[in-house]
C-alpha cells in the first residue's frame, strides 16, 4: 500500500486522533507551564520568608543597639556627674570637719546623701546623627583641660549676698569729671 504523503495530509490534521494528539501536547505544555508557575510561587514565598527573617533579626539587632547605646549614654552621664560631684565635694571635705566621725558614719551620710544633678548636663544638646566622633574630636582638649584642671576653687568664707540696690555706687561714677582728674598720672 502505498500512501501520497501530500495526498494524506489534509487527512491527518483533520482526523480525531490528531486533534486529540494536538491537545494533549497543549495540555502537557499547559502542565509543564502550571509546574513552572507553582514553583516560582514557592520559591517567590520561600524569598519572602527569609527576607521577612532578616528584617526580623536586624530589627532585633537594631533595638539591642539603641537599648546598648542608650545604656552607654546613662553610664556616661553617670560617670560624668559623680566626676563632677565628687570634685564638688571635694573641697568641702576638710579632716578637721571629719574628726569626730566614725568611718561608718561618714559612709551612711555619703550613701544617704541625695545629690542634685545638674539640669544643663542632663539635658545638654547631642551631636548630629553621624557627627560624634567629630564632637568628641572636637571637645577632646576641652575635657583634658577640665579633667586635669579640677574643681574651681570655693571660697571659705564667702562674702554675704547683697541685693543690687544695697552696693554703693563708685566714688566717681556721680561725678563730671574726666579720666584725667580721677587717676593723676
Amino acid at each position: 500500500m502505498d500512501f501520497d504523503h501530500d495526498a494524506d495530509a489534509p487527512l491527518l490534521l483533520n482526523s480525531p486522533y490528531f486533534h486529540q494528539q494536538k491537545s494533549m501536547d497543549e495540555m502537557k505544555q499547559l502542565f509543564k507551564l502550571s509546574m513552572e508557575l507553582q514553583e516560582t510561587r514557592v520559591r517567590a514565598d520561600h524569598d519572602l520568608k527569609s527576607r521577612d527573617a532578616q528584617i526580623l533579626h536586624l530589627k532585633e539587632l537594631l533595638t539591642a543597639a539603641i537599648k546598648e547605646r542608650d545604656e552607654a549614654r546613662t553610664n556616661c552621664k553617670k560617670i560624668l556627674l559623680d566626676k563632677i560631684l565628687l570634685h564638688q565635694s571635694a573641697p568641702n571635705s576638710g579632716i578637721s570637719s571629719i574628726d569626730g566621725l566614725s568611718s561608718s558614719d561618714c559612709e551612711e551620710s555619703i550613701a544617704s546623701s541625695p545629690h542634685r544633678v545638674p539640669a544643663e548636663l542632663i539635658k545638654g544638646p547631642l551631636p548630629e546623627k553621624g557627627k560624634l566622633l567629630q564632637a568628641v574630636v572636637k571637645a577632646g582638649p576641652l575635657l583634658q583641660t577640665l579633667l586635669l584642671a579640677g574643681p574651681l576653687p570655693q571660697w571659705r568664707h564667702p562674702p554675704p549676698v547683697v541685693d543690687p540696690y544695697q552696693i554703693p555706687p563708685p566714688h566717681w561714677a556721680g561725678r563730671k569729671r574726666g579720666l584725667s582728674e580721677v587717676y593723676k598720672w
